[in-house]
């Protein structure tokens, strides 16, 4: 299956391949790998949700601030590009900020431009930042405000990868995942429901 965002795209290229493939053959092979680049590229694979909070995206773990709740998230090219939701909530806002186009890696991503997504959950708010790269230059939205999503649901297209940071609530979160640990969007738990009884 191909993500929504990147259909029209794979389409323009195969399109080429065949209209240039009586009159051009290097040229009609260069689109047709085109094509099956960008079908690897936006490909949008079922996935079997896990219990619990889960991965909003797919990637490698860049860092983790288990004070602040917060887990930051790699996606390379090859890595799916669809971010999905972590628990069951209540979109209340989302944003989109102008900003650069940094590498994804850089410490300065935090300037580059991102969508933002606040989501109401049964353990307090969540926070999803999503962060184009110097490649990936557009986020394509799939939820809007007042939604409500469940866990594993779709939530957007970063088109090419970049990076995904989640803001969990501390005192209700504990985060499982380590820092250089690969992640798969709906699958990995990334952190449990704090037991707040006292002891």
């Amino acid at each position: 299956m191909i993500a929504v965002g990147g259909r029209a795209l794979v389409g323009i290229a195969a399109s080429a391949a065949a209209i240039s493939a009586p009159f051009y053959v290097y040229a009609s092979i260069g689109f047709i790998g085109l094509t099956l680049f960008l079908v690897f590229v936006f490909r949008d694979p079922r996935r079997k949700i896990s219990d619990g909070i889960v991965s909003p995206a797919d990637g490698k773990v860049r860092e983790v601030d288990a004070e602040r709740g917060v887990v930051s998230i790699y996606l390379a090219l090859r890595n799916v590009h669809v971010t999905r939701s972590p628990l069951d909530g209540l979109v209340e806002k989302t944003s989109h900020l102008p900003g650069s186009h940094r590498p994804a890696f850089s410490k300065k991503t935090t300037s580059n431009e991102r969508f933002e997504i606040s989501l109401k959950s049964a353990i307090g708010d969540i926070s999803m930042i999503q962060m184009t790269g110097a490649l990936a230059r557009r986020i394509v939205p799939y939820v809007k405000d007042g939604q409500q999503v469940g866990r594993g649901e779709k939530l957007s297209l970063i088109r090419f990868g970049s990076r995904v940071d989640v803001l969990l609530p501390p005192a209700k979160a504990r985060i499982t995942v380590s820092k250089g640990q690969r992640l798969r969007a709906g699958v990995t738990i990334i952190a449990e429901v704090s037991d707040d009884k006292p002891q």
